[in-house]
């Protein structure tokens, strides 16, 4: 546990002064997620996996928290561990999370890793990479009538091609406090990042499911495109919605070793 900003931030760490990977979780998500990595990349690297705040084990004094709010958190980790030779690892709001870090502070990482993530939630006619403000607003409303049902659906979305999979991510999902969950949506529905992809130019890489239904393929490739320090293709993972590094861990695991290894 790591005190930051009068909130207390749960976080897993590996230990060790090797180059650090620091994999941040998405929305209604925690840690636990990134189990198969945990058990994959430790003996070559420091791992640490985050709650961000208000998820998972970590505390929140408001639910109004910003990505902003989030890098911050991250930037702190990062000194009060000492990290070194940072990746940061960052799925859906966490990648987006990862997109304003490494905007904010280009200094302090040497490679970002993009998984199923989107410079934008909601479609619009200029990025029409993302899902229509109708399907959001009806999940946001069911969230707020009925969470468990809302969480259930949400996590269907998620992995649909894997049950035990599903079963892990409802059951973190249900775990967050509503107000926490609905306040997530609701920051991140009206966000574009767009405007801040030419300023990461640290070297990125892009991995995502073939298949994802929350944040599209197009968003991927766009990404993939538009960031100057994103000099390869995206790499996809055959047969997965997502998040393959639960579903599809063999091939993820491959990926991100391909990245790492730049």
């Amino acid at each position: 546990m790591l005190d930051i900003a009068g909130n207390t931030i749960f976080l897993t760490d590996s230990g060790g002064d090797r180059p650090a990977l620091l994999f941040v979780h998405g929305i209604m998500m925690s840690h636990a997620v990134w189990r198969h990595q945990v058990a994959e990349f430790s003996g070559d690297y420091r791992v640490v996996c985050v709650d961000l705040r208000g998820f998972g084990q970590s505390s929140a004094m408001t639910p109004d928290i910003s990505f902003e709010d989030h890098a911050a958190d991250l930037a702190h980790i990062i000194a009060k561990l000492s990290l070194t030779d940072v990746t940061l690892v960052g799925w859906s709001m966490g990648g987006a999370i990862a997109q304003v870090f490494a905007a904010t502070y280009p200094r302090t990482l040497v490679r970002v890793v993009l998984v199923d993530t989107t410079p934008q939630l909601l479609a619009s006619e200029a990025f029409p990479h993302a899902l229509p403000a109708e399907a959001a607003m009806q999940l946001g409303q069911l969230l707020g009538s009925d969470f468990a049902q809302g969480c259930a659906a949400f996590s269907g979305m998620i992995a649909p091609e894997d049950a035990e999979a599903t079963r892990l991510v409802t059951e973190i999902a249900t775990a967050t406090q509503p107000a926490i969950a609905l306040a997530a949506f609701g920051n991140s529905g009206p966000r574009s990042l767009i405007e801040l992809l030419p300023d990461i130019k640290t070297p990125t890489s892009v991995i995502a499911g073939a298949d994802d239904r929350i944040c599209l393929p197009g968003a991927s490739s766009y990404l993939a495109a538009h960031i100057p320090g994103c000099t390869q293709p995206v790499a996809w993972i055959k047969d997965a919605g997502h998040a393959p590094f639960l579903t599809r861990p063999t091939e993820f695991n491959a990926a991100l070793r391909a990245a790492l290894a730049g």
